[in-house]
């Protein structure tokens, strides 16, 4: 399944960075095994040897963050972390001890979900798997097909028996070592709306420090990073957005965005999804309703901080249109956000301060 993952997101990307590089000093750096994606990395470096040393740290990050949030990966048997979440999923209403990395991540992911009104949720890990079993299941999974209906009710016959628990999620910190409960009998824990972009950030971070001005870093589909373009007047990258219900060869993307020193982020239904009368059921599922929703095919928020446009991105994709209009108007001007909808019907809506965007004209 994690073979299947990268290649819809080689294959599949919503968003495609477009930019040439000097020989010599831009150097690509790749992962096919962290975070069930493709990850693309350009860097300036003097040499190919500068350019290895900071790959082996980018690469560190990108396997310590997916060592720590696999829920399906027990830890290696070499391992120097204390738990994992696969292992905290399989010792609920136990005081776990964790390492302060995962302590910090989950800490972050419990601060959005009161940021967002509790439409980002990591407990809700459950619901998840029920409907990522029924769309992405090797043998009984009905990716880009319809769900029979027998099969759908009784999906919805086990959803219907789960009930979402308040705060079942307490962090402690004792002394300088850091623990963990999940206050539930059945919750399970689930950080990947969250730490594709939370190890993106620490890399876009670990770059920073280097004070590198020129680079690019691409987690997939769903998390990017840019710097400068060196390649470009004003160093900017032409950010192309693939459109989510293309109809033929010449609609591949509908519009284009003209960014530097940013990051990026898209939620969208279009990678993985099964169908059912008519309508997309995907992988994002609403903490309010138990359910994927339709409201919109993809939202792409543009911003300072990868982890928390990850899991912002998630919410917003749950929110009704009208709920959506209201937490921009709260949140959207302190936060440095720019958010791009491509909603369900297919019109596209803009929250833009400073970025450039560019709709395709058929």
């Amino acid at each position: 399944m994690k073979k299947l993952f990268s290649l819809l997101f080689i294959v599949v990307s919503i968003l495609i960075l477009s930019a040439c590089t000097k020989p010599g000093s831009m150097f690509s750096i790749s992962f096919f095994d962290y975070m069930d994606t493709f990850i693309s990395i350009n860097v300036y470096a003097e040499d190919q040897s500068q350019a290895d040393e900071y790959k082996v740290v980018i690469e560190d990050i990108y396997s310590m963050y997916h060592e720590l949030t696999t829920n399906y990966e027990p830890l290696k048997t070499d391992s120097t972390f204390l738990e994992n979440i696969y292992s905290i999923n399989r010792k609920n209403n136990q005081v776990i001890e964790i390492d302060f990395e995962l302590y910090e991540l989950i800490q972050k992911a419990e601060e959005i979900k009161v940021l967002t009104d509790g439409y980002f949720d990591i407990s809700v890990g459950e619901v998840v798997n029920i409907w990522k079993n029924l769309i992405l299941d090797e043998t009984s999974g009905y990716l880009f097909e319809e769900i029979p209906e027998s099969i759908f009710l009784s999906a919805m016959s086990q959803i219907n028996l789960i009930q979402f628990e308040e705060d079942v999620v307490e962090l402690t910190e004792n002394n300088g070592r850091y623990y963990v409960q999940v206050k539930s009998t059945h919750a399970q824990l689930d950080l990947g709306a969250i730490s594709k972009g939370y190890a993106t950030q620490k890399v876009f971070e670990y770059l920073q420090e280097l004070d590198m001005e020129y680079f690019s870093i691409s987690a997939g589909s769903s998390s990017i990073a840019i710097g400068k373009n060196m390649n470009r007047d004003g160093g900017i990258f032409n950010v192309s957005l693939a459109n989510p219900i293309k109809t033929g060869a010449n609609d591949r993307t509908y519009g284009m965005i003209y960014v530097k020193d940013i990051g990026i982020t898209t939620s969208g239904n279009y990678e993985q999804y099964a169908l059912y009368q008519g309508l997309r059921y995907h992988h994002i599922v609403s903490p309010k309703t138990k359910l994927p929703m339709q409201y919109y095919h993809t939202i792409t928020v543009l911003g300072d901080d990868l982890g928390l446009l990850d899991a912002i991105s998630t919410a917003m994709f749950s929110m009704p249109p009208e709920v959506l209009e209201q937490w921009l108007s709260l949140h959207r001007e302190a936060m440095n956000l720019e958010v791009i909808q491509f909603n369900y019907d297919g019109t596209i809506l803009t929250h833009m301060t400073t970025t450039v965007f560019e709709e395709n004209v058929a």
